[in-house]
């Protein structure tokens, strides 16, 4: 009988004990949900939010003008490169929005030339053989040639540089 006394007790503990952990549970599980929905309904606030404004950007910047592009071949460049004893031999045609711009280019073709010899000659070769090199390449030649052209965004001028021939010796 001494051992049935002590389970007795053990069960009444447990028992006294289940609810305890039950309400502890059901308090945590009531602030896990709670903190779910908050969070849930921040996120859809923040979102809804914020998404207004670059919705409206991205169709500002969409608007394009109809019609097929213009591109404008220049001559081949040939330039020696910041190593000793490379050169770069080039052929760039840049893609404008209209005829307009490409009569602009045409107008002030020795300056456009001019600024692009200068950053082809600050290349290193080791740059130019990446193709990430040659993209910011031509993203520096764009912005050079805008803002000769007076143009404050590609939309409005160069928007692309294109590389039709690319030959380091």
């Amino acid at each position: 009988m001494a051992k049935g006394k002590p389970r007795d007790e053990d069960d009444e503990d447990d028992e006294v004990a289940a609810p305890k952990k039950s309400k502890l549970m059901l308090i945590i599980l009531i602030l896990l949900v709670l903190i779910l929905l908050g969070g849930g309904g921040f996120a859809y606030w923040f979102f809804a939010i914020h998404s207004k404004a670059p919705q409206g950007a991205s169709a500002a910047v969409q608007v394009q003008p109809e019609g097929p592009p213009t591109y404008t071949a220049l001559e081949p460049f040939t330039v020696n490169l910041k190593d000793p004893g490379v050169a770069l031999q080039t052929a760039i045609t840049l893609k404008v929005r209209d005829e307009k711009v490409d009569a602009k280019i045409k107008e002030r073709m020795p300056e456009v030339r001019d600024q692009i010899l200068l950053l082809l000659a600050n290349q290193q070769s080791a740059n130019l053989m990446t193709t990430a090199g040659k993209e910011s390449l031509g993203s520096q030649i764009a912005l050079a040639v805008n803002r000769i052209l007076g143009a404050k965004t590609p939309n409005a001028g160069v928007s692309k540089v294109l590389f039709t021939s690319f030959i380091i010796q």
